[in-house]
């Protein structure tokens, strides 16, 4: 069973994209290890950041569409996304899973999410426990005030 992502990161990606081959910045590239060998041919990885692991799937535009539709708290200006807008989904694995809630796991899936959306010029990001959306740019900015202190990203957006 593949985990539920937390988190979207959404943006318009390319019909061929490869998850394994994301142009990652100097920053990311010296903290990630992607398992290639965990799924092959599939529109899924496995990220390694920090020993800690994360699974990253490719959702379509029907998907991504359809997650955003129910999006209780939308903190976007209506031309931030397109419809043919996809993403990426980030989920945590293994014995991630049961710690959830600690502040360590959450900076690495968001700061993965940050890498992720400033390599694809991401629109928005999406975190689906609290069901809030906002722009990437909003997005970027909590995700690197958190590690110092700062409120959860998607807290009170």
């Amino acid at each position: 069973m593949n985990p539920e992502p937390s988190l979207l990161i959404i943006a318009r990606l390319a019909e061929d994209l490869d998850l394994t081959s994301l142009s990652w910045s100097e920053t990311a590239s010296a903290k990630i290890s992607i398992n290639r060998a965990k799924f092959k041919n599939l529109e899924m990885v496995e990220v390694i950041v920090d020993a800690m692991p994360f699974q990253l799937s490719r959702l379509t535009a029907a998907e991504t569409s359809q997650r955003i539709a129910s999006m209780r708290d939308q903190w976007l200006s209506p031309d931030t996304l397109s419809p043919t807008d996809s993403a990426i989904g980030v989920a945590l694995t293994g014995n991630l899973t049961g710690a959830r809630h600690l502040p360590q796991v959450n900076q690495r899936l968001l700061l993965l999410g940050k890498w992720i959306g400033e390599s694809l010029d991401a629109n928005a990001a999406a975190w689906i426990p609290s069901q809030t959306i906002l722009s990437f740019v909003h997005f970027r900015e909590a995700v690197e005030k958190y590690p110092a202190g700062g409120p959860m990203p998607f807290s009170g957006a």
